[in-house]
């Protein structure tokens, strides 16, 4: 009796089955094909000039290529208060930049027309320039931090950087912090070596190192022999900002923004060789910038977590005209006080072990010039 119970309840549960499975109807989604659409980056100050405008096409989701493509041949105008002043011109591909005719003024309005080789056609918002306060102190705390790799931790220590500022008396006070670090590293790249296992390490200087390898005796690999002064030796290293920092009359205490923190500082031998220069622009924002920055620095917080709610779609200042292409970017008009400040490697709380590094800095270390900074001291 039990076996036949059991076997009508199963029965049961397989002609439901069958029924629920033929309910189900297939839907077919036609989906437009993806399209790719044009990123634009530039501004304009009341800095000295040029300024520059970069284009590129995003990629398709299709594409198999990690690499935007330079929009190459564009023609692209600039306009204060609705009079065309002047046209940029292609530094290199999708890069393009100003002559230097036209310097920003504060209360003038500016804005970008962009004509592609095709013949597609693009303006941005008018962004009219705003005055903007100025940064008053910039002000270092040290952090001890550790970092886990595989089963041990090893220490990555910060400084975190803080200022802070004046507001104007605005009632919007839109302001974006732009945070750029700077060190100095002498390095020897006479002394490098290529090493192609199995074999043994050879010497190999760059020809920037004002070395060659000369005869020497059997098994030496050669002699260094100085030919010529050394061109790569002494580099400067740039950190930019992870995310903007951006801020509104929100955080004004008396007139002031206090204690804004802009960035970190990584403590280790290579970014205190000798010391750490900061660099922090105050730049005057309109509502549509502050917006368009704020949503960027959303999306980089947000996708650090999982648990970030989601934020909205990035689009920008510019719109198509006798098209309907996709251009997302901003070009926008600013205000810009400066302030710098070092961190000499004597503020860091321990000592660090000298090194020596057998490398061109100049070419070795990402975002590297060999020529010195204007406010480096």
């Amino acid at each position: 009796m039990k076996k036949h119970r059991a076997f009508f309840v199963s029965l049961t549960w397989l002609i439901v089955f069958l029924l629920t499975d033929a309910c189900v109807e297939k839907i077919d989604f036609d989906l437009p094909g993806a399209r790719f659409q044009y990123v634009v980056d530039g501004l304009i100050s009341d800095q000295s000039t040029p300024y520059q405008v970069k284009i590129s096409k995003s990629l398709s989701l299709e594409a198999d290529s990690i690499v935007n493509s330079p929009v190459s041949n564009a023609l692209i105008t600039l306009f204060e208060d609705q009079k065309p002043v002047e046209v940029f011109f292609e530094e290199s591909a999708g890069l393009y930049t100003t002559k230097g005719t036209t310097r920003g003024k504060v209360g003038r309005s500016y804005f970008i027309t962009i004509q592609t080789e095709d013949g597609k056609k693009f303006q941005s918002e008018p962004e009219t320039i705003k005055e903007v306060g100025e940064v008053k102190a910039i002000n270092y705390e040290f952090e001890a931090r550790k970092t886990k790799i595989v089963a041990d931790e090893i220490d990555s220590n910060v400084f975190n950087i803080f200022i802070d500022a004046s507001a104007t008396d605005s009632p919007e006070n839109y302001v974006r912090w732009r945070y750029t670090g700077n060190y100095k590293m002498d390095t020897q790249p006479e002394l490098h070596l290529t090493w192609t296992p199995p074999y043994t390490p050879y010497k190999n200087p760059p020809p920037c190192s004002g070395y060659k390898i000369g005869p020497g005796p059997p098994g030496s690999g050669g002699l260094l022999v100085k030919i010529g002064e050394c061109t790569c030796c002494t580099c400067w290293i740039y950190q930019y900002e992870t995310m903007p920092t951006v801020s509104n009359g929100q955080l004004i205490v008396n007139g002031q923004f206090r204690n804004i923190k802009v960035g970190e500082v990584p403590i280790n031998s290579t970014s205190f060789y000798e010391k750490f220069m900061i660099t922090v622009e105050q730049m005057s924002l309109s509502k549509d910038a502050y917006d368009f920055f704020k949503l960027i620095r959303a999306q980089k917080e947000s996708a650090s977590s999982l648990f970030q709610p989601q934020t909205g779609e990035i689009k920008g200042n510019l719109r198509p005209i006798n098209n309907e292409d996709l251009m997302i970017g901003l070009f926008w008009a600013t205000s810009i006080k400066r302030k710098h400040t070092f961190i000499n490697r004597s503020d860091v709380p321990y000592n660090l072990p000298a090194t020596d590094i057998p490398a061109d800095a100049c070419t070795d270390f990402r975002n590297s010039t060999n020529v010195k900074p204007a406010f480096w001291e």
